[in-house]
């Protein structure tokens, strides 16, 4: 019984979701101001992504999607239930382990090639029957919670603010958002 109240849960939490996203889209696009990302945490992240991954992509800002440090928190909201205190080394590994899961759970179900491979990858995670069950459950609120967001998380930032701790997420987008910033950009030279 307590399953089948999760679920619809889930499914009531996606459909409120969806409905903010409708009412973003019919307002007024805010500034990059309002994106909730400042201009040396992106900077850093242009940076640190063109290290990682070559300088052939370009970082939006753009408060009109869905923030993922919002959703990456609220996914990763069972590990970070976990952390009793301020340190932000247990806060980094709750956000990284939910970054890992989410970025897994995409891959498996986009029919990624080689599905051994990613088994393999997530092995390292399930040490034991119950690091297991963990893993399968996170999968599958990926799925139940975001069932239509397909945005790989590339990379994240943690900062330690007087109100606490502010996090910056860094992620793929669809095709047809990137062309629309590409077609932007030409008409704008």
């Amino acid at each position: 019984m307590k399953k089948k109240g999760r679920k619809d849960k889930l499914k009531n939490r996606s459909k409120q979701r969806k409905h903010l996203i409708e009412e973003t889209k019919t307002q007024e696009k805010p500034t990059e101001e309002d994106c909730g990302v400042s201009d040396e945490t992106l900077t850093r992240m242009k940076h640190h992504l063109s290290e990682r991954f070559g300088d052939n992509h370009d970082v939006i800002r753009d408060s009109s999607l869905e923030k993922m440090s919002d959703i990456l928190l609220e996914y990763g909201e069972p590990f970070m239930e976990t952390i009793d205190t301020d340190d932000k080394a247990e806060h980094e590994k709750a956000i990284m382990l939910s970054m890992m899961l989410w970025n897994f759970s995409i891959m498996q179900d986009s029919g990624h090639k080689d599905r051994k491979k990613i088994e393999k990858m997530l092995k390292p995670l399930m040490p034991d029957a119950e690091s297991k069950s963990v893993v399968k459950y996170m999968l599958e609120r990926k799925r139940q919670m975001f069932p239509d967001n397909r945005r790989m998380i590339m990379n994240y930032e943690l900062i330690e603010t007087p109100d606490g701790f502010h996090l910056s997420v860094a992620s793929t987008v669809s095709k047809a958002v990137a062309e629309k910033y590409t077609k932007s950009s030409r008409n704008e030279t």
